[in-house]
């Protein structure tokens, strides 16, 4: 049975087996299974030594290590949890001993035993062959321990006890096993426990040094001793019974100790009383425990019995009250239980026992999961168990899994944290509280100094834990000042030493090997001062930087019952994600011998983190994702520049700068040199995340280097080639990372279209690849390649290879620089469109940039095709949707192949050549043509305008309105009546297309709208009249009554060319021509110069009038009321005496067809003006004049001769809207309203000047009226002048009227 069997050298890996299909699914099935076995185990039970019997072992040891994998080391080792063969491995029960390192794993066949702190990949370990009679699938594991080593030896012993038959076998050293192989004397022992009928080993406590207590199934305890009392190796077991002495005690308390302890879950060694004696503490699942003595001779005592069960749940319900609400107090069960370290020194066995016990409520149908709870207890000397304190597990709600290892409890020394270990989980909690006076307890300060935390393993790896051991607090007793490692020094402490290791548990698991669990020992709590939890960071760094690790078995992806307020998580992702992009997290090394792998171990530390965030937090905000992803961006963006200079430097020659050699320095601010004097690999390790200030300068190397002659144009082309290479490959890896990863960072709602422009930007920063300075430099970048190309490009490029391979290069670069520039510029003005809430310097700042994108992109653009890259050209246009590059890059190809073949046709070269070449230019023009078309097609209205407005800024209006037929009815239609801008151009489509109905309303819109020019005007009022006729037959009464308005007002306009026609024809410009009229028909007193309001107003119709331009009613009747005839008499209208202008004034206002206010206003000021033509005071003084002179005075002033021709030409009719004003309704109001109908776009400077100047003329005439009694000799005038115009005429001396017949 226990003969041994050293494991080779060869890893286990090769053969494994399968888990048993089925196991114990409750403790009484397996009890069942116990004691249904037992009988055919005993018929078949051999008599001989069990130490004797060795087997076949060694192909059983390889199976059973398989399960572990490639077990054993602290280091790394672990397994799959499969054998080869894809079966699942045998099952096995393990435990550790923490004082010597040593570990045991028991399986149904053999026992093993190895040192797992030993540093070898494949330890030394002994095998014990089990013998097979107990070996059925549903069997109970065989049950061991470690003993502690004897004396002059550093191995444990080892005790098994087979559960069913009892047996038990201890060696004193493993290491006998060895001497048993050589010698022939034996150094193991065995024994037998007494079992009842039914009854099996359930558990094995090591109580050393008192023994080991075994726990039976029927509820009793037995002492086993493993020395005599000689101290020889011998097996001696004694029943412990409970109360009571003799027969019928022992008896009666084995009956009673039977029934209490049927179901025990945990016997655990308390303190060491004296030599060979030692405190039991024994629970059960229903909450009884018991206290006993037991010593090494076999001697017991129990001391206490109480069951606790009422008041723990009394205790747990004022805790947790609604958690109690959902849970029934059937479900509840004691786990297991750990003794705590006792510091009081009481003399002989008189002293308080802490016992810290694990609980779980099972979940039920209405419950939301298992309850697991930590209940502090203290026995008390005098036997009562009072509880001392509730902490309910909140981190960890897994319920306990059928037919896996119990869960066990530990409290290693000092006692300050206990490890929870379940099946696939461990949860360590504080035991440690602020020290609060009992009158200032309160609710808040209860949980204060309570820390949890929780680590599992990763469910896809099946990792299960089969065993489990503390591990004490350890410190070395001398002081060594090369101790190093993850250990913490430490005051104070025991010895004086320096503290090696921290309390942990180990953990043997299937799937994952040996793993070590440690807690930092803890500050003592101070007074209201809570122990802080784990910080959301800690657990983000802990899945990013060993989570990525492929042979990690830890669950790093959180678990449901830890919440985190989602500002801690965005905070601590966002430190995180800097601390990786800066290379100054504890996590990373500080450097590597390649830091291409350096900057891929943070790109891929950026991707764990999203990750994990994804898969572990409910969804971060919008913001913080976005910031991530410009972390991770520009992590991948250094790399490729990083791979660049790499590529360049291969091709250098030796003390050669570089562009990265000129730039980094200038960036470095600090004295950080942790790139070992190198601030390159400085700047790569911690600056990346400024990367956005490195791109501007990428040509800063050129400036550095400028200097004249042909080499060195050469070397700047290269430094021009490499700088484009830096940018280029920064942005384009930026923008493609961004296309693959906006779904990771949760950004996929919003999303980014295929250039890697997300379509959804408000509230977010801007993008770091389209900042301001980044596009100044593109936009720069691209200017001096362009240049750099014009100045080296020639035939001498031909004898310069090396000239040439670096031009064509650059060349070929600028296909990718119009590329970033096109995104830099489109990304930056979207980015600018959206951010509403930023203010209107943002959104001006985006037309800004769209302005400057839409004008420069055709340069970026263009050159390629220039370069012999048109169909780069075409297709960089076609992208971006370009479409006025598009129309240049196709109308220019088409001019230039016309071009050709006009020279083409004028020379004299071979004949058949040129037939050759004209049939080539004939092709490409043609597809050319085809490709415009295309255009059309595939693009739409969009395209077409662009092709239509490129043909009128060129003058080719012929093209625009017979060229590409099969658009011309719909998106020529819709271009030219798009706008009043091509109204010339819509009436002549609408005559081609048959529709002169349109035409002429389009006409003669023209013509009273926006024709400036006042012989097109009378012309297209002609043509409009007659395309009138043309559509319908006939011409309307209005339509003729409105066209021949328009027609008199253009004649009375002409009249007004004809007279300024001399002096336009006589004058250098505009200017003298006006000056010359000022002088000729402006120097009367409204015109003067300090009348500047009204002398302004003519100088600017006067203007237009020599301009020929078409002037509004109200500047025509400016023109003609403020000026007079020159000193010949002439008249400023052509055919017109002198007084004659104001009814001419007073007709082109009926013709103008202004509002009721502006005719009323102008109406009144002709009137004034031409009150004030002439000295009324002069010619109304009747003194020493006769009746013909006064007549012929009155005669021959404008108001009568305005008057008479009103009357003689109808427009002073019955009922016309026009007649004459007397003087007293032809002042102007002095109303700035009044005014301001008018002058409607005058400033306030110029109202106030206009208005001095009308008012000057209510002065002039309210003279008149008061002084001359204008007032009263205005009927007569206005009587005789209405009856001349009627037919009557002035005969004889006394001055009659006489009318017609």
């Amino acid at each position: 049975m226990f003969s041994s069997n050293p494991l080779s050298g060869e890893p286990a890996t090769t053969r494994r087996r399968h888990r048993p299909t089925s196991r114990p699914s409750s403790r009484n099935q397996h009890r069942q299974e116990r004691s249904g076995s037992n009988a055919s185990m005993s018929r078949n039970l051999r008599e001989s030594s069990v130490i004797s019997q060795r087997g076949a072992s060694g192909s059983f040891v390889e199976r059973e290590l398989s399960s572990l994998g490639k077990v054993m080391t602290i280091a790394s080792a672990r397994g799959d949890g499969k054998n080869t063969d894809g079966s699942n491995p045998a099952p096995i029960t393990a435990a550790t001993e923490g004082s010597n390192g040593y570990a045991l794993v028991l399986s149904h066949t053999a026992a093993y035993v190895w040192q797992y702190t030993s540093s070898d990949t494949i330890p030394h370990t002994f095998s014990f062959p089990l013998p097979n009679d107990e070996q059925g699938a549903n069997s109970p594991f065989p049950l061991g321990a470690l003993v502690s080593p004897s004396a002059n030896s550093d191995e444990p012993g080892l005790v098994v006890v087979m559960p069913l038959s009892g047996r038990t076998a201890y060696w004193d050293s493993v290491g006998s096993a060895v001497a048993e192989g050589l010698f022939s004397k034996r150094r193991g022992v065995e024994g037998k426990v007494p079992l009842l009928s039914g009854e099996s080993v359930t558990a094995v406590c090591n109580a050393e040094p008192a023994g080991f207590i075994l726990s039976l199934s029927s509820g009793r305890l037995a002492h086993l001793a493993l020395r005599d009392p000689a101290g020889r190796p011998g097996i001696t077991v004694t029943i412990m019974r409970g109360y009571g002495t003799g027969m019928m005690g022992g008896f009666l308390g084995a009956l009673r100790a039977g029934s209490s302890r049927r179901d025990i879950v945990a016997v655990r060694a308390g303190r060491i009383l004296r030599m060979g004696e030692r405190e039991i503490i024994v629970a059960t699942a229903r909450g009884n425990f018991s206290r006993w003595l037991a010593n090494r001779s076999g001697t017991y005592a129990n001391v206490a019995d109480v069951d606790i069960r009422d008041n723990i749940l009394s205790a747990i319900e004022q805790v947790a009250p609604e958690e109690m609400q959902l849970r029934s107090r059937d479900a509840f069960v004691i786990v297991d239980a750990a003794v705590g370290e006792t510091h009081e020194t009481v003399e002989g066995d008189n002293c308080d026992v802490d016992v810290l016990v694990l609980a779980s409520f099972m979940p039920i149908p209405n419950s939301p999961g298992a309850l697991h709870v930590l209940v502090s207890l203290k026995f008390r000397s005098g036997g009562r168990l009072d509880v001392c304190d509730i902490h309910i597990v909140r981190c960890y709600t897994t319920p306990l899994e059928e037919g896996k290892t119990r869960p066990r409890l530990y409290l290693p020394k000092p006692g300050k944290t206990a490890f929870l270990v379940f099946s696939r989980a461990v949860v360590l909690v504080s035991t440690q509280k602020p020290d609060v006076d009992d009158n200032e307890m309160t609710e808040d300060v209860e949980d204060q100094g309570v820390f949890e935390d929780v680590v599992d393993f990763r469910g896809e790896l099946n990792v299960e834990i089969v065993g489990s051991g503390p591990e004490d607090v350890m410190f070395d007793s001398v002081p060594r000042s090369d101790m190093m490692g993850s250990f913490t020094s430490d005051t104070g402490t025991p010895g004086g030493g320096k503290k090696i290791r921290n309390p942990g548990v180990m953990l043997v698991a299937k799937g994952a090997g040996i793993v070590r669990l440690e807690a930092f020992d803890l500050e003592a709590v101070k007074k209201r001062v809570p122990i802080e939890p784990i910080q959301v960071k800690s657990k983000i760094e802990q899945a990013v930087f060993y989570g990525v690790k492929e042979d990690n078995p830890l669950n790093f992806q959180g678990r449901k019952e830890i919440r985190y307020r989602i500002e801690e998580i965005e905070e601590a992702a966002l430190e995180i994600s800097q601390e990786i992009l800066s290379s100054t997290s504890e996590y990373l090394p500080a450097v590597l011998p390649s830091l291409d792998t350096h900057l891929s171990l943070r790109t891929a530390h950026l991707r764990a983190l999203a990750e994990h965030l994804r898969a572990t937090f409910p969804p971060l905000s919008k913001k913080t994702m976005w910031r991530l992803l410009t972390d991770a961006e520009k992590c991948h963006a250094a790399r490729a520049v990083w791979n660049v200079r790499e590529t360049h430097l291969r091709h250098r020659q030796e003390g050669e700068e570089g562009a990265l050699e000129v730039i980094i320095p200038e960036l470095l601010v600090s004295d950080d040199d942790i790139g070992g004097g190198d601030p390159i690999r400085t700047w790569f390790l911690r600056y990346v995340g400024s990367i956005e200030d490195l791109i501007p300068k990428a040509k800063h190397a050129m400036v550095e280097k400028t200097s004249k002659g042909r080499y060195e144009k050469v070397t700047m082309a290269k430094m021009d080639a490499e700088a484009n290479d830096i940018v280029l490959a920064a942005l384009m890896k930026a923008w493609d990372f961004r296309i693959r990863s906006v779904k990771l960072y949760r950004l996929d709602k919003h999303g980014a279209d295929s250039n890697g422009i997300m379509n959804k930007t408000s509230g977010l920063l801007p993008p770091w690849t389209s900042g301001t300075d980044i596009l100044q430099a593109l936009s720069v970048h691209h200017e001096v390649s362009v240049a750099m190309i014009k100045t080296l490009w020639g035939p001498r490029l031909s004898s310069d290879l090396e000239g040439k391979e670096v031009i064509e290069r650059v060349a070929e670069q600028l296909v990718g620089l119009a590329e970033v520039c096109c995104r830099g510029f489109e990304e930056r003005s979207l980015w600018c469109e959206q951010q509403s809430e930023e203010g209107e310097g943002t959104l001006q700042e985006g037309i800004t940039i769209k302005e400057r994108y839409v004008a420069q992109r055709g340069g970026w653009i263009k050159p390629l095709a220039e370069l012999g890259m048109p169909e780069k050209a075409y297709e960089l246009a076609e992208k971006w949707q370009d479409y006025r590059t598009l129309v240049e890059l196709c109308s220019e190809e088409v001019i230039r192949i016309e071009a050709n073949q006009k020279d083409l046709n004028n020379a004299t070269s071979n004949r058949e050549a040129m037939e050759r070449e004209t049939a080539e230019l004939a092709r490409t023009k043609k597809q050319t043509i085809e490709r415009m078309e295309a255009y059309f097609d595939r693009f739409g209205e969009v395209y077409a305008i662009e092709m239509y407005e490129y043909l009128v800024e060129n003058g080719q209006l012929q093209k625009l309105l017979n060229g590409f037929e099969n658009w011309r009815g719909t998106y020529l239609t819709r271009f030219v009546r798009s706008s009043r801008r091509y109204a010339k151009l819509s009436w002549i489509h609408d005559v081609g297309l048959g529709e002169h109905a349109r035409a002429a309303d389009t006409l003669l819109e023209i013509a009273t709208e926006q024709e400036e020019d006042q012989w097109n005007k009378k012309v297209e009022l002609s043509i409009g009249k007659l395309a009138k006729i043309a559509a319908t037959g006939y011409l309307d009464e209005q339509s003729v009554r409105s066209i021949d308005s328009e027609l008199e007002l253009v004649d009375i306009q002409n009249r007004v060319y004809e007279a300024v026609k001399v002096i336009r024809k006589t004058s250098i410009d505009t200017d003298g021509a006006v000056q010359i009229g000022l002088e000729k028909y402006a120097g009367g007193v409204l015109t003067s110069k300090k009348r500047a309001g009204c002398r302004e107003l003519w100088k600017r119709a006067f203007a237009w009038a020599v301009e020929g331009k078409v002037m509004g009613v109200e500047e025509l009747a400016d023109l003609l009321t403020l000026a007079d005839s020159d000193e010949e008499g002439t008249s400023l209208l052509l055919g017109a005496e002198r007084g004659e202008e104001f009814y001419w004034a007073l007709r082109a206002l009926s013709l103008g067809g202004l509002p009721l206010e502006r005719r009323k206003f102008t109406e009144k000021t002709i009137w004034r003006r031409c009150f004030l033509r002439d000295n009324w005071q002069a010619i109304l003084d009747t003194r020493n004049k006769s009746d013909k002179h006064m007549q012929a005075a009155t005669y021959d002033t404008a108001v009568y001769k305005t008057i008479k021709l009103g009357y003689e030409h109808g427009l002073f009719a019955q009922y016309s809207p026009y007649q004459p004003l007397a003087p007293e309704e032809a002042f102007f109001s002095d109303s700035s309203e009044e005014l301001r109908t008018r002058f409607a776009r005058a400033d306030e400077s110029e109202l106030s000047t206009l208005g001095h100047d009308l008012s000057q003329e209510n002065k002039l005439l309210s003279r008149f009226v008061e002084k001359a009694q204008l007032r009263v000799w205005f009927p007569g005038v206005l009587d005789a002048a209405r009856r001349e115009a009627y037919g009557g005429h002035v005969g004889g001396e006394d001055g009659e009227v006489m009318m017609e017949e």
